[in-house]
């Protein structure tokens, strides 16, 4: 099952389709000056035949309401796009090669069908492996006969024998193919299982299962464009088939090795995916205005770089699923089924159809456009492309984001599901981390990706280096407390920019309710910046929306220092959160020790002390001892560094553990800031 699962993940890019689609093109440009006509001819014929085997048109009536609907407008589709391409037709439609190519595309378009029902018929009769390769090799040889035949009675030597090995080519890489996935089936009928229908209400999987489909139409639409130009500007056949498999194939495994030289995989796959998604814009983009501009060298180093993009995110779908898996596990309580997989295949497959489908009518709008002349120059090719043309598979790509940045889980949640699974499979149990992950993967919840935009904006006006990173200890399964100077709103800004390691941060809960933040702004960071008093009020209440949302996409926990019946749920939210694997940051200096009731701009004030009570408390939950890592934040120097970090000592007396752990954290702060520690902990 492992082995077959990575299998579907792996033809995400329906290669065999591809190349016989390139066929097609190139047989009509060889017999009839004319590449569109074959292409839109096979387009056609394969979304016909896969719509009657997926959606059963003749029993229409027992289809559900969302099927009923895809079935009207992919059949809508495909009607209006055969009206469109007949404008190419009229002049041509006597002539017997254009038949020949009639017959090769529907036999093209039928064989895959074939070839699947006779692999299904050995796997249902339980043949040995070679038994069903022979009869599958020679169920091909059948199949070849009748085309090969047309192809030298109608096409003199050498295009004959040319179209011949090509035909040859395309059957068998897409038998091979067919062979690969003999475990699947694309009827959603077998998909239609319990466990499928109870994974509907899991939120990581639908969003997930979302992206699949209009990731991989996003693929399909673009790279039948990357074909059909290769197909009308490369010439000979073999040279169209050399180009087509570089920049497919090799800029697939030129980006798994690239993402692998980099280091890719440490960081969270969805932001390698947007480096995917913005590589593969701007290749579309560079493409349009290279082929208006007729430059065709350009023109194929866009597609290039789109097809680098493409690579991108495919190889994150592929790292994806494991998580998936995972997920899937998580939600149903046992690992996913064969209907899962088969259901897994049915969306790549959908998703295949719904990217050709839209190809099909871009390339029924260029016939209708350019009538019955087809281009022979760059210059005529450039003149009669549309820009419109392009629109689908750019709106597909940003669809494709779209859904990216709904999917709810980030890298460190996968790694924290990872890590459950991995418990549960021993037998062991984490109520806390299972609650947090439930939270996540289950119900309704998404990644602020607006946080990281802001961030990303922030970072240059920002800038600071980073010192002692060693200092964290990073081998030991246990929570951190990261412990850092206020220095006002300067501290938890930079902490949030440029710490490397993830955490959930305190914040008082004023900073939680859009009219305190703006009460506290107004008094507070408006009065040090010296804004007039009678903007300060307006202005802070202008801000506070925003700063209310960033505190609730950094995911803190509010502190009621002032309440100290609800301070108890700060510490309780604080450790459930470190029994599943967050790491704390904090800033525990009392601003009320200081003569104007401010944070320090440099150096260190006063500890408030109540924060130590994490380290007992986690202690008593889990046997855990919690490792305090101060940090000290330089505005003058612009560095962020990390002190020597200290562990909590559950055999000290509790009073002595409080003054020890606060007079240590102090004083190495103090000493990054190159001050005595001479005063006493308050």
């Amino acid at each position: 099952m492992e082995r077959q699962s990575r299998v579907a993940f792996s033809q995400l890019s329906s290669m065999s389709v591809l190349f016989n689609f390139l066929f097609s093109m190139l047989t009509s440009s060889l017999l009839l000056d004319n590449p569109l006509i074959g292409g839109g001819l096979f387009l056609l014929g394969r979304t016909v035949t896969v719509y009657g085997r997926w959606l059963h048109p003749l029993h229409f009536h027992h289809l559900s309401k969302g099927r009923k609907r895809v079935a009207v407008t992919i059949l809508l589709t495909v009607f209006v796009s055969a009206l469109l391409l007949s404008s190419a037709l009229p002049v041509r439609i006597e002539s017997t090669v254009f038949w020949l190519i009639v017959v090769i595309t529907f036999l093209g378009t039928l064989r895959p069908l074939l070839t699947q029902h006779i692999i299904e018929r050995c796997t249902v009769r339980n043949l040995k492996p070679v038994s069903a390769f022979i009869r599958l090799v020679l169920s091909q040889l059948a199949l070849l006969i009748l085309p090969i035949m047309l192809i030298f009675l109608t096409v003199l030597p050498p295009e004959s024998w040319m179209l011949a090995v090509g035909y040859v080519i395309g059957s068998a890489w897409e038998a091979l193919e067919l062979w690969r996935l003999r475990y699947y089936r694309t009827d959603p009928e077998d998909a239609d299982a319990e466990d499928v229908k109870a994974l509907q209400s899991v939120h990581a999987w639908t969003t997930f299962s979302r992206l699949l489909f209009v990731m991989i139409a996003a693929v399909q639409a673009t790279l039948i464009m990357t074909y059909t130009f290769i197909g009308c500007t490369a010439g000979e056949m073999l040279i169209c088939i050399g180009v087509a498999a570089v920049g497919t194939i090799g800029a697939y495994v030129l980006t798994s090795l690239l993402l692998r030289l980099f280091g890719a995989w440490k960081r969270d796959p969805f932001n390698v995916m947007f480096l995917g998604i913005a590589l593969w814009i701007s290749g579309l983009v560079l493409f349009s205005n290279n082929i208006l501009r007729l430059s065709l060298v350009n023109a194929y180093l866009s597609l290039a770089l789109s097809a680098m993009g493409v690579g991108v995110c495919l190889r994150v779908l592929n790292y994806m699923e494991h998580t998936i898996r995972n997920v899937v596990a998580f939600s149903l309580g046992h690992e996913p089924t064969q209907a899962f997989e088969r259901f897994l295949r049915f969306q790549v497959d959908f998703g295949s159809l719904a990217g050709q489908l839209i190809a099909l009518l871009g390339i029924a709008l260029f016939c209708f456009f350019n009538k019955n002349d087809f281009p022979n120059t760059l210059e005529e090719l450039g003149a009669g492309i549309r820009p419109l043309m392009l629109v689908p598979a750019m709106l597909l790509v940003f669809a494709a984001l779209v859904c990216a940045l709904l999917f709810p889980m980030t890298k460190q949640h996968m790694q924290k599901l990872e890590r459950y699974m991995t418990l549960e499979s021993q037998g062991n149990e984490n109520p806390a981390l299972r609650a947090q992950l439930e939270g996540v993967v289950v119900r309704r919840s998404l990644k602020h990706y607006g946080i990281k935009l802001i961030m990303l904006v922030l970072r240059p006006f920002f800038f600071h280096r980073i010192r002692g990173k060693e200092n964290v200890p990073g081998d030991q399964d246990v929570s951190l407390v990261f412990v850092c100077n206020h220095g006002e709103i300067y501290g938890p800004i930079v902490t949030n920019l440029y710490v490397p390691f993830s955490f959930r941060p305190w914040v008082i809960s004023d900073m939680m309710d859009v009219d305190a933040i703006a009460s506290r702004t107004a008094e507070g960071t408006f009065t040090l910046w010296k804004i007039p008093e009678k903007w300060r009020l307006p202005l802070a209440r202008a801000v506070a929306p925003l700063m209310a949302w960033i505190m609730r996409s950094v995911d803190a926990i509010p502190v009621y220092y002032q309440e100290p019946a609800k301070l108890r749920q700060t510490f309780r939210q604080s450790i459930a959160a470190m029994e599943a694997g967050d790491n704390i940051l904090l800033f525990p200096e009392n601003s009320d020790d200081t003569p104007d009731h401010h944070y320090k701009v440099s150096g260190v004030s006063h500890f408030f002390t109540g924060f130590t009570m994490l380290a007992p408390m986690y202690y008593k939950k889990t046997g855990k001892r919690a490792i305090f890592v101060p940090i000290y934040a330089d505005k003058k120097k612009r560095v962020l560094t990390f002190g020597q970090a200290t562990q909590y000592d559950p055999e000290n007396d509790a009073e002595d553990e409080k003054n020890r752990l606060c007079d240590h954290l102090r004083g190495e702060m103090l000493k990054i800031a190159g001050e005595e520690n001479t005063d006493e902990v308050q």
